[in-house]
């Protein structure tokens, strides 16, 4: 069984030969467009946590006791924080979309 092109969902509908589950399939162009973006916004923000993780972990294993290796493990702590802060956005973003249809201000169509 193919697999859904927007949500992963196994299905057995094509539409022009692109596989589609059911709830995808009754989706306007707007919506799947907004949950493609939601996807994406995810997408990156794991990516930037994951590099954000990799950074602290060498800043804190690599560094010597000093003003500056101090220094350096606080940056990349803050910096892995903000990146995790910002993943959790992308997820709520997407669970509000996907659980209550709910699009992001940002992403409305505008005029």
């Amino acid at each position: 069984m193919e697999q859904c092109a927007y949500c992963g969902t196994e299905t057995l509908l094509h539409i022009s030969n692109v596989p589609v589950c059911v709830e995808c399939a009754d989706l306007s162009p707007e919506k799947l467009a907004v949950r493609a973006r939601l996807f994406r916004d995810l997408h990156e923000a794991v990516k930037i946590t994951e590099l954000a993780n990799e950074n602290f972990i060498v800043a804190t294993n690599s560094i010597a006791p000093s003003p500056d290796g101090t220094q350096q493990i606080h940056k990349a702590s803050r910096q892995l924080t903000t990146a995790r802060d910002e993943m959790m956005k992308a997820h709520n973003r997407l669970n509000a979309f996907l659980d209550k249809g709910i699009v992001p201000d940002d992403l409305k169509r505008r005029g």
